[in-house]
């Protein structure tokens, strides 16, 4: 049996549904201590090829939208990418499936922890499993939901990233982080 789930993470502001989106000035680092080589892949080669192709397959499929909707495409961001791609990884091996970590913490750490500056901050969220087309799968729940196609229709973000990662099980998460500096 195929599944699928989606989360969004958006702010109030715009009818008081989905979650929150984050705005403030500046970076919050927790700590100053490089996370580089903690957030590397440790994968064969092959499942990080597979997992860089998810990444940019979604990518280009929201970007595809919201030019559809006269919209610019969202710039790539690598430092978000590390970010997301984390993320994607902790759910799939830690096993929970949440805008917040089992330590409780949002985006607006995770992001902030990286050192990454920002203004407004967003997430969306989506697994998948037993269908052909993950991305296909995702992409159609997250416009399905009116707080995920906010975030993707947004004019005001400017960057993203996409993160994807597949667990033992073959479930695909993906964590899109969009953020204007």
């Amino acid at each position: 049996m195929a599944r699928r789930g989606s989360q969004n993470d958006r702010d109030s502001r715009q009818d008081g549904a989905g979650g929150s989106r984050h705005t403030r000035e500046g970076s919050e680092a927790d700590e100053s201590a490089s996370r580089e080589d903690e957030l590397k892949p440790m994968v064969p080669g092959r499942a990080l090829r597979d997992i860089e192709s998810l990444e940019e397959q979604c990518l280009g499929e929201v970007n595809r939208v919201r030019k559809a909707n006269n919209l610019v495409p969202l710039e790539f961001s690598g430092e978000l990418l590390e970010v997301a791609r984390d993320y994607s990884r902790r759910m799939a091996e830690e096993n929970f499936f949440s805008h917040n970590d089992p330590e409780g913490r949002t985006v607006r750490e995770r992001v902030g922890h990286a050192n990454i500056r920002w203004r407004m901050v967003g997430e969306n969220l989506a697994y998948s499993n037993g269908y052909i087309n993950p991305v296909a799968a995702s992409m159609s729940g997250w416009m399905e939901s009116p707080g995920h196609r906010r975030n993707i229709l947004d004019p005001d973000w400017r960057q993203t990233a996409i993160g994807a990662w597949i667990s033992a099980n073959g479930t695909v998460y993906f964590t899109e982080i969009f953020i204007k500096q």
